[in-house]
């Protein structure tokens, strides 16, 4: 899945213009985040801001808003998804009321990657050779 340019322009004008956000991608899309927590992103046809539940309720009544839900059945509580038809100007205010509830979260830990275990060699059977 790729976001469209429409998309990316969105994402990218809406973007805060501060140095703690870092740009990445996040299941090949384009996402935001701020000492390790995602808050803006962009997601098929629609933008995705982490404003909180409270606000993502109040957010989902309006239109061209409505609770993120990237799986069936599986909404994502703080992540309010966004229509590309939604006026730019409250797009970039969604976006940095994003930042700013990031901030407030705990940063994530980066966890260090777990090391495979070596398969173990199947043992060779002895032949006539290796007894001389």
């Amino acid at each position: 899945m790729e976001a469209s340019p429409a998309v990316v322009t969105a994402y990218e004008a809406a973007l805060p213009d501060d140095p703690r956000v870092e740009s990445k991608r996040m299941f090949g899309m384009p996402c935001a985040f701020v000492n390790r927590q995602m808050f803006f992103g962009t997601f098929d046809e629609s933008l995705i801001a982490r404003v909180g539940p409270d606000r993502v309720a109040a957010l989902a009544e309006t239109p061209l808003m409505r609770v993120f839900v990237p799986t069936a059945g599986r909404p994502w509580r703080d992540y309010v998804q966004v229509d590309l038809a939604a006026p730019a100007d409250v797009v970039k205010g969604l976006a940095a009321e994003a930042l700013t509830w990031a901030l407030r979260l705990p940063p994530k830990v980066k966890r260090p990657k777990e090391k495979k275990a070596k398969k173990a060699r199947p043992a060779r059977a002895v032949t006539a050779d290796d007894l001389d």
